[in-house]
């Protein structure tokens, strides 16, 4: 009788982790066309300035993602508040904010802002994270840039 309980329990738990897996698998991070849009007009920028191109992070783009919906959700344009505490191993971090008619439009509002400007051509900075969102008429986006050679971020991320 213990042999099939123990069975029994184990044929439950696997039940229980193949639908989860699947289910995580199925999710991975996809960079919306925005996203790759801004990301390749940064990486133009820090060409034209002699910098090296960042490379379009998974993790920053959630973050970034989940600040541009809270900025959507609250017809609010701020930075994200514990943005040293969402993004982890970290050395350097900057973030760009904005809402505009388009891609274009809000990366040429960004490189005649010298703070944001800034951000887009530090030459410490090896990752970015793009979050872009149409709503209310205007595309929202966050920008997250960060210095290290691991970013990552105490958001839930699919295993892909």
């Amino acid at each position: 009788m213990r042999k099939l309980f123990s069975v029994l329990i184990a044929s439950l738990v696997l039940a229980l982790l193949i639908p989860a897996t699947t289910a995580v698998s199925a999710s991975c991070w996809s960079h919306s066309g925005n996203d790759k849009k801004f990301a390749k007009k940064i990486n133009n920028s820090r060409k034209g300035a002699g910098r090296g191109g960042l490379k379009l992070d998974p993790q920053l783009s959630k973050v970034a993602m989940k600040q541009t919906k809270t900025m959507i959700s609250k017809n609010l344009l701020h930075h994200t508040p514990n943005l040293g505490k969402r993004v982890t191993r970290w050395n350097a971090l900057g973030e760009n904010v904005g809402y505009g008619g388009g891609a274009d439009s809000l990366h040429k509002a960004f490189m005649n802002s010298p703070s944001h400007k800034a951000n887009i051509l530090n030459g410490k900075f090896r990752y970015v994270g793009v979050g872009a969102l149409k709503a209310k008429g205007f595309l929202w986006v966050t920008v997250v840039f960060q210095a290290t050679k691991d970013p990552g971020t105490t958001l839930w991320m699919p295993k892909c």
